[in-house]
């Protein structure tokens, strides 16, 4: 698919400004619960992605005032623009949950329209506000009027195949005061399985006046160069491609400023990052549940790496960050 010239050059193929806000570079990590901490959004905005999106958050949760989400939401000046993305069924307490979000820190606040996770459509959230798009507008149309910081909607295509609801939604989201759509395109019964179909994410480009991100299947550099050219997207939300390798964004980047793209395959220095993912962690949320939780991460940064399968064994007994560097530094050493 050939994407029309843009009549509007501030949200043009690879040029992301969302309400004012220009992301740049136009990639942006996005939002993946037990993956996107503060500390793991560090280290993809240093690596090169122009705006990171924090783990969703329940805007039912903040009504009750929860701590545990709370530390989900926390964000530091150093990885501004920063965006929150809230889930919820109603508009009230969507509206109510945006000044938490504010006082958090967020330059933007997503809604999520796209979750197909059981516990989150039984609330009448995720991709069940795209089964009801009328309450879906209003719930977004609610937290535009509550913000004071643009507000986007992350959404796929619809609920199953041949289901093109995010075509009707998109211009009435845009109606409603939203200033940028991000369109998985995927539907709702193929969760992650299969290939996404870009060309959902071109008709939606043609279908609103506000900056679309694109997602779905984003892994390597030349995929978000091909995003880009094929489907005139304004920006590349990437996801799974990015657990595990925050650098990729660094390598995207390039490839799409058309220079060398950086191979990272030194075993030494992967884990080095590694470890420097686990202290930022701790520092967040504790060393015994940073540890725990870097047990699963260390599966994605090792993928690939040679003796990799001997290093998890290794990780499965450490309960400290000493243990941790040990296990990584007796894995380097044996290379």
């Amino acid at each position: 698919m050939t994407p029309k010239p843009p009549t509007d050059t501030s949200h043009g193929a690879g040029n992301l400004t969302i309400g004012g806000i220009t992301i740049d570079p136009p990639l942006v990590l996005g939002p993946m619960a037990g993956h996107t901490s503060l500390a793991f959004r560090l280290l993809c905005r240093r690596a090169g992605a122009g705006l990171c999106v924090g783990e969703m958050i329940s805007a039912k949760a903040l009504e009750f005032d929860n701590a545990k989400t709370h530390c989900l939401m926390r964000t530091c000046p150093q990885e501004r623009p920063v965006a929150v993305q809230l889930f919820g069924g109603s508009p009230d307490v969507l509206y109510n949950a945006v000044s938490a979000a504010e006082a958090a820190g967020a330059d933007i606040i997503d809604l999520n329209m796209g979750c197909c996770v059981p516990k989150v459509r039984s609330g009448g959230a995720g991709i069940e506000l795209m089964a009801d798009p009328e309450r879906g507008i209003a719930c977004a149309r609610a937290m535009v009027e509550a913000a004071h910081v643009p507000v986007t909607v992350k959404l796929r295509t619809g609920l199953d195949p041949g289901d093109e609801t995010y075509l009707w939604m998109g211009p009435h989201l845009e109606q409603a005061g939203v200033s940028a759509l991000c369109l998985h395109a995927r539907n709702a019964a193929d969760r992650m399985r299969g290939q996404a179909d870009w060309s959902h994410i071109g008709r939606l480009v043609d279908a609103v006046g506000i900056p679309v991100i694109g997602n779905g299947d984003v892994v390597a550099p030349e995929d978000a160069v091909r995003m880009l050219e094929q489907t005139g997207c304004a920006g590349v939300m990437v996801g799974r491609g990015a657990i595990g390798r925050p650098w990729v964004f660094m390598q995207m980047a390039a490839a799409m400023r058309g220079e060398p793209v950086a191979q990272f395959r030194d075993p030494a220095a992967i884990m080095g990052l590694a470890l420097c993912h686990a202290q930022m962690l701790a520092l967040h949320l504790g060393e015994r549940t940073a540890v725990h939780q870097m047990r699963g991460e260390m599966a994605h940064y090792s993928r690939g790496l040679p003796g990799a399968a001997r290093l998890r064994q290794a990780l499965q007994v450490v309960g400290s960050l000493a243990q941790l560097s040990r296990a990584i530094e007796d894995y380097v050493g044996s290379l």
